[in-house]
């Protein structure tokens, strides 16, 4: 009996469920412990996330900061160019302001009326209806040497900023023809004196109206446009002479050459540019006498009043006198004659 009873307390001890509820009890601290830990690293996570976002918007406000601050960098760039842009059109006006302020000094202290003596005016014609009549002479024997070939004759008016050309058939001496059509541009009677060279100031790449027309462009750096040559040739004081990338007798000759072709397109396909056309070529009225081959575009414009619009008007009288003022885009030239 007692064996059977020292069996059972055995077998009750062996399935008793303490060990168990012992594990469960352990399992379920565990698992407290862990979901302790999940919310405390949940709690970092979310601070973590906090701390992004405002992580986030400092960058993005230091981003807005950049951002404007370039802006406002452009800006004042953009600022200083302007300024020295204005810098350079002030100085550019000032220059024409002295430029013309000499031309206008110069032609009032010698304002004392020149005069044109009615002899002068009768030679003048007599030698002009000579020279137009050597044109239409078909008796080469009577015709004047040199005139003889001449079948047109142009007119150049080479100018400090824009210049121009007329030509006349000597068949039809009565129509006068001004050209308007050059490149790059259509019915303009005259084109921009520019030119625009290569990177060695060597060929000429544009001329023209052309040389002003093209875009800038940062990624291609060009030469800038060489104007303003004209002036090396008066007697302006060299402080006021525009400084040229090239010599001025070199620009002078370029600019000529391409002129001289748009002339030579325009009236050598009926004859011979080299035989048959006279090329006139009129000089500024500050130009001394012994520059003057010719005539003056002062004089020239004055003949031309008293010879057409005075005697239109019925104003030729001896005694009279007239002023021809010539407004050129950088010199301004007065000149005063009186008819005796």
């Amino acid at each position: 009996m007692a064996n059977e009873r020292s069996k059972d307390n055995s077998s009750e001890e062996l399935f008793s469920d303490k060990p168990l509820k012992k594990r469960i009890k352990n399992l379920e601290d565990k698992n407290q412990e862990n979901l302790q830990k999940n919310q405390e690293i949940s709690r970092l996570n979310s601070s973590l996330i906090e701390k992004n976002k405002e992580v986030s918007r400092i960058n993005s406000e230091l981003k807005e900061k950049l951002e404007e601050k370039e802006k406002k960098f452009k800006e004042f760039q953009q600022y200083v160019l302007n300024l020295e842009n204005q810098r350079n059109e002030e100085l550019q006006q000032l220059q024409k302001l002295e430029m013309m302020s000499q031309s206008i000094d110069k032609n009032l202290g010698v304002l004392k009326l020149e005069e044109i003596d009615e002899n002068i005016i009768k030679t003048f014609k007599e030698n002009n209806e000579d020279f137009l009549a050597s044109f239409s002479n078909k008796n080469p024997d009577e015709s004047l040497p040199y005139y003889s070939n001449i079948k047109v004759v142009v007119g150049l008016d080479f100018g400090t900023t824009c210049s121009g050309f007329s030509y006349c058939h000597v068949a039809n001496k009565q129509n006068i023809c001004s050209n308007e059509i050059w490149p790059g541009e259509i019915t303009q009677f005259k084109t921009n004196t520019v030119l625009q060279y290569d990177d060695k100031y060597n060929d000429v790449v544009l001329w023209g109206a052309s040389a002003l027309a093209r875009k800038p462009n940062r990624r291609i750096k060009r030469n800038k446009p060489v104007e303003l040559f004209k002036l090396w040739l008066g007697n302006l004081d060299k402080r006021l002479k525009p400084r040229l990338p090239v010599d001025h007798k070199k620009a002078i000759t370029d600019y000529l050459r391409e002129i001289g072709k748009v002339i030579k397109d325009k009236i050598a396909w009926s004859v011979n540019f080299f035989e048959n056309v006279l090329l006139v070529l009129s000089v500024p009225a500050e130009y001394s006498e012994k520059d003057k081959k010719f005539i003056t575009e002062s004089e020239a414009a004055a003949i031309y009043c008293m010879n057409n619009k005075l005697n239109e008007l019925q104003e030729y009288n001896l005694g009279m006198t007239l002023m021809v003022v010539d407004c050129g885009g950088y010199t301004v030239d007065l000149t005063t004659r009186k008819i005796l």
